[in-house]
């Protein structure tokens, strides 16, 4: 730890507890650095942050004013005065866009110090998870991403094997109704997509039907879905144009919030979809066996009809089935 680091931490005007989470928080940005674009700058969420210490936005605001960290801006035209330029903290919690931090100090100098990163906080997701893996021997591996906050653990990769005679509680052409209902809460409306739902139809069948796929409805369902994850997360390119066509106002509203980065629209539906799948249903699932698979998760037999009903009271605006893993 450098020196400027040590003094101001020292010198804080609070007890000797919130000195201890400045040090945490210090390490905390510290694990991240390595993520540093060519400025210097690197990603750092809240929520990582917050299950550090739940007032850290304080000791942030200490160490912003000691000069020890700044936060990456952008330029903004001030709406009271047109001429003048206002700068803020580039960050966009609903697009899964970071706020981004730098050190104005050496951090490479200084001296070793042990820091107890321990917080005491877990969370029932990863408890059950946690379980759920011992009791079918993977090993206890568990992850959460920064771009869509899906969970990735040991089980994922061979599960419609490893699992069979397990069901899974899955969600209904999951990605095009959750975009379906976010548009729908924003006041947005694209009369063909909204159509599709309203009128309870197979979105990727009504699709290939609209763009006249050919061969068997499974192959023409699967043309349909690597279409529709071309469209949300493309860089421009799709197999085919018409889709924009036949959603013209869905494609001008993905198009908008892709200006920034590309990869927006994607973040934004896995992230849409990990609240709901992992910091919703898995969080407050009525049974102690659960491992999620992204837009489902598996549970035992004697589970699945207490699960499949919990969910669809849980989120009526969203369609759950539930199969067996032959």
């Amino acid at each position: 730890m450098p020196k400027e680091f040590k003094e101001a931490i020292n010198e804080m005007p609070f007890n000797l507890t919130v000195k201890r989470n400045a040090l945490k928080i210090y390490a905390a940005l510290l694990t991240k650095k390595h993520l540093e674009n060519s400025l210097g700058y690197f990603p750092v969420s809240s929520a990582y942050l917050a299950s550090i210490n739940k007032r850290y936005y304080k000791i942030m605001e200490y160490f912003i004013e000691k000069k020890l960290i700044d936060y990456y801006k952008k330029a903004y035209t001030d709406e009271n005065d047109i001429f003048n330029t206002v700068y803020r903290k580039a960050y966009n919690k609903e697009l899964g866009i970071t706020a981004k931090y730098r050190f104005l100090v050496n951090v490479e100098a200084g001296d070793e110090i042990n820091v107890d990163m321990i917080t005491n906080r877990t969370y029932r997701w990863y408890e059950i998870i946690e379980k759920s893996l011992e009791e079918t021997t993977f090993p206890i591996k568990i992850k959460r991403d920064s771009y869509g906050r899906r969970v990735h653990h040991t089980a994922i990769k061979n599960y419609k094997t490893d699992f069979k005679g397990y069901y899974t509680i899955d969600a209904v052409c999951s990605q095009p109704r959750l975009l379906y209902n976010h548009l729908k809460e924003k006041g947005i409306v694209d009369p063909e997509y909204n159509r599709i739902f309203e009128s309870n139809l197979d979105f990727y069948m009504e699709v290939a039907s609209r763009l006249n796929f050919q061969g068997s409805n499974q192959d023409k369902r699967n043309e349909a879905k690597d279409l529709f994850m071309h469209w949300i997360n493309g860089h421009g390119y799709v197999p085919n144009f018409e889709i924009h066509n036949l959603f013209r106002t869905v494609s001008l509203y993905l198009k908008g919030i892709k200006r920034g980065n590309y990869k927006n629209s994607g973040s934004l539906l896995q992230r849409i979809e990990s609240k709901i799948w992992i910091d919703g249903i898995l969080n407050n699932i009525p049974c102690d066996f659960a491992i999620p698979i992204h837009d489902c998760v598996i549970v035992k037999e004697q589970d699945a009809d207490m699960v499949l009903n919990y969910c669809k009271h849980q989120y009526p605006n969203i369609k759950f089935k539930k199969e067996l893993i032959k």
